[in-house]
């Protein structure tokens, strides 16, 4: 049985028949509700709404003096915000249907079994919270400074869009609902996560993991933990990440690469609040609030594409942060370069006291599909070429990719290069496709997630093919 205790909604029941109020009252309290207002007379079911917000109706439609029907429509009106939650003995199609276009949440038909009424509360609970949390923001202004700038301290900054991203994590703060953060490769997402956070001030850990090299069995066992005897090699209990991150976050990251059967999984989580370690046979509530994050577009997980399922990115996105990248904020450019430059000058004992506008010039022409971790790299690397304490262009401009280098920069294009002097003959598919796994490893630094990416293939095939190629 589903349990709601710590539930601070009111909810409200009307039926003109005494033994239904308390058979669900009954039912209630015993899924761990305690604010439960009878009401046996539906024409005073808007005085008792009055001074009991927020809330939930479970409403019968066949009652005298007032039909259940009537009480929708004036609940409406009046009361838009809280969720009803139609309880009749009638089957009827059209009845049903045309209740929902009054504004029902739900329509259940007597008699009601646990778990029906149970999934329509949950449901109806979630739907309550996050009404009540747009009102919230809605009236919420956009204050000129923030409550707790300390908290983003490490997000290098001063454009407004990121500034009113800023703003939304702390309004959201509170709400404990799961938060999903969209931004390419490279643009600080971790960062976001640890921001949100820190700014929701849980005593637990923020605990972090990449979920696109998990297959199912790692997944459970990473995320929910095992007992001892689970499966061969089990010797001894393993505690999840879920527990870990009790009272603090629980960040996934590469969230759209997960593949469909820990998707099923994760869903449960949300929905249900519960899970079960492998070979487990008693739930453990999650206490941890579910921060993910992928590279992937709004489109490509809302549409479906590659498996995601479309109900799991409901849930996940119940708040949405969208980072812009670096390419349209370049206000922030002279700000990141100034920061990297002193981190990296820091960390190799030297000193770089001015930055020549020429390197910041090129910069801006850069398109950066790396976003800030790319630029991170270019300022170490001119930091460790730097013989002065002033960075300069000849200090990056050898570093940049062709292509990248601005117009007047360029040499000559060097001549086509032709496969047979690669190789030395016309290569096999197996040889091409050997060169090109080599060549994505070295652009991507040998980060095995961004070389799959550059491939167009996944983590796990871009491993299957490392592995033959090591056997």
């Amino acid at each position: 049985m589903l349990n709601f205790s710590g539930v601070h909604t009111h909810v409200i029941l009307v039926d003109d028949e005494q033994a239904e109020l308390d058979a669900y009252s009954f039912l209630l309290q015993s899924m761990g509700i305690k604010n439960i207002t009878a009401v046996s007379d539906s024409r005073n079911l808007l005085a008792v709404l009055e001074d009991r917000h927020p809330c939930i109706v479970f409403l019968d439609l066949n009652m005298p003096h007032k039909p259940g029907k009537v009480v929708l429509a004036e609940l409406r009106e009046t009361c838009p915000q809280t969720p009803v939650i139609i309880c009749t003995a009638n089957s009827d199609i059209e009845m049903a249907v045309e209740c929902l276009k009054l504004g029902a949440h739900d329509y259940l038909v007597k008699p009601i079994n646990t778990e029906t009424f149970g999934s329509a509360l949950r449901n109806a609970l979630e739907i309550s919270s996050l009404r009540n949390e747009v009102m919230t923001l809605k009236g919420l202004p956009f204050h000129k400074q923030l409550q707790h700038p300390e908290h983003f301290s490490t997000i290098v900054t001063q454009n407004p869009m990121m500034i009113s991203l800023f703003h939304y994590i702390e309004s959201i703060a509170a709400s404990g609902q799961p938060v999903l953060i969209l931004g390419e490769t490279g643009s600080g997402k971790e960062l976001f996560a640890r921001a949100v956070h820190d700014v929701c001030g849980g005593s637990g850990e923020f605990v972090a993991v990449d979920v696109s090299g998990l297959d199912d069995t790692l997944f459970s066992d990473t995320l929910f933990g095992h007992r001892k005897g689970a499966y061969t090699g089990a010797e001894k209990d393993r505690t999840g990440l879920i527990e870990r991150a009790a009272r603090g976050t629980l960040f996934l990251d590469e969230i759209g690469d997960l593949n469909r059967t820990s998707q099923v999984k994760l869903l449960r989580l949300l929905q249900e609040g519960v899970y079960y370690p492998l070979g487990g046979d008693h739930p453990k509530k999650c206490r941890a609030r579910i921060v993910a994050a992928t590279n992937k577009g709004i489109n490509h997980l809302s549409g479906m594409a590659d498996g995601f399922r479309i109900d799991l990115y409901y849930r996940l996105s119940t708040h949405l942060i969208q980072i812009p990248p670096l390419r349209e904020r370049l206000e922030d450019l002279p700000l990141l370069v100034v920061y990297f430059a002193n981190q990296a000058a820091k960390s190799m004992g030297k000193t770089i006291a001015t930055v020549s506008k020429s390197l910041l010039d090129i910069l801006e022409t850069l398109p950066f599909p790396g976003n800030v971790r790319e630029l991170k790299t270019y300022i170490y690397d001119a930091v460790a070429q730097c013989h002065s304490d002033a960075l300069a262009e000849h200090d990056i401009i050898d570093r940049l990719h062709p292509g990248q280098v601005p117009v007047g920069q360029a040499s000559s294009p060097a001549p086509p290069v032709s496969l047979e002097s690669i190789f030395g003959q016309f290569p096999t598919l197996t040889q091409l496709t050997q060169h090109a796994v080599k060549k994505a490893l070295e652009a991507a630094n040998h980060n095995q997630s961004e070389a799959a990416k550059l491939l167009g293939i996944s983590k796990q095939a871009l491993s299957k093919r490392l592995k033959k190629r090591k056997s």
